[in-house]
């Protein structure tokens, strides 16, 4: 069955980005995967740098190996200053250095999100950090992006996203992660010489 691993750059419990993750995983299971919700809050990573690369901490092997585990990602990228956010970049280069055989991201399809208070939704945030996961990690990132804009009126702290373009638009992004995954599961892997 295909799994997906679902996660927030921001490790407040009040959130948008962990609101719209908490709504991600509910759908992705309404779509018959199977899901597992991660909080960085979990994970508490020192800056990385190569010294840590010989002996990296527990939080970090054990993030790798969740990463590992699942077919594909969602992950809901909140945005700083027109910027992705240094605790998400941070957490994703500890999974490359823990990772031996390739990029950290390598095989794994990865579906973007943001919410924002603004009127652009993050949307600024995500096309950087897709372009970093696609040419610095080698993840297969999906071209469909569920950005969420006023998000802190249309995001309610319980219950699902109320707006219906946004939500047309993160169920469209969420199916192709699953269709997308399921593809690479049935695409034979090429051996290294």
């Amino acid at each position: 069955m295909t799994s997906i691993l679902v996660f927030s750059g921001s490790t407040r419990p009040a959130s948008l980005n962990q609101r719209l993750a908490d709504v991600a995983a509910q759908k992705l299971e309404g779509l018959g995967v199977t899901v597992t919700a991660l909080s960085l809050a979990d994970h508490a990573l020192p800056f990385a740098d190569d010294d840590g690369r010989a002996d990296p901490p527990f939080a970090a092997r054990a993030l790798t190996t969740q990463v590992l585990e699942h077919d594909g990602l969602f992950i809901a990228c909140p945005e700083y200053n027109s910027g992705y956010p240094a605790l998400l970049k941070n957490a994703l280069d500890w999974v490359s250095m823990v990772r031996k055989d390739g990029p950290g991201l390598a095989g794994k399809v990865v579906a973007l999100g943001a919410a924002s208070p603004g009127a652009r939704g993050g949307y600024r945030a995500l096309t950087q950090f897709r372009t970093m996961l696609e040419l610095g990690f080698g993840a297969l990132v999906i071209p469909d992006m569920a950005s969420v804009p006023f998000a802190n009126k249309v995001l309610p702290a319980e219950g699902g996203l109320t707006d219906e373009g946004a939500s047309k638009f993160l169920d469209a992004t969420l199916k192709r992660l699953v269709l997308e995954c399921r593809r690479s599961a049935a695409v034979p892997r090429l051996e290294s010489p």
